[in-house]
């Protein structure tokens, strides 16, 4: 199975409804936006993106949705807030492994985000490996056997950009 995982992009400080309400900045959707074409001309579209339930998030989500030409719904999980424990995520994705999902997205935050891809890669789930705003990483698993997976690609906005 593939796993895209991808960090939100640049955000508002602070929001009047608080962390939950806070939206990307003008610069996180520029910064995003020129990211997105070098998105679409590597990536298919995945059967399934989870996202976040921060605003920050869902507005990352919708970027990359229209530059991989997902055409499904968002899967809004709250197993993706900055806080939740990462086994809750990859169950999630075993979940998805078992019943032979070729390909699944989730759009989330740090520290979560990292925990979980040193978890993928490693298998042990104290193992951060941070994810600068607005990075994919993409990583495969061998079979849906075990989500022990291998790093396919890590693009950050700014190299995603040169590509694009």
């Amino acid at each position: 199975m593939h796993i895209y995982l991808l960090r939100h992009g640049i955000a508002e400080d602070s929001a009047p409804g608080g962390d939950a309400e806070r939206g990307l900045t003008d610069e996180g959707w520029k910064r995003l936006r020129r990211a997105s074409t070098a998105w679409h001309a590597s990536l298919e579209p995945p059967a399934v993106v989870f996202c976040s339930p921060l605003r920050r998030a869902q507005e990352t989500a919708s970027v990359f949705a229209e530059a991989v030409r997902f055409r499904g719904e968002l899967r809004i999980e709250s197993a993706l807030v900055p806080d939740a424990p990462p086994s809750l995520a990859a169950s999630l994705l075993e979940a998805e492994a078992l019943s032979g999902t070729a390909s699944v997205a989730l759009v989330g935050h740090q520290p979560h985000l990292g925990y979980l891809l040193g978890l993928l890669l490693t298998g042990h789930p104290r193992q951060p490996i941070p994810l600068k705003k607005g990075m994919l990483v993409a990583v495969e698993t061998a079979s849906s056997a075990s989500l022990i997976a291998s790093l396919r690609l890590a693009l950050t906005q700014r190299a995603a950009a040169r590509l694009g």
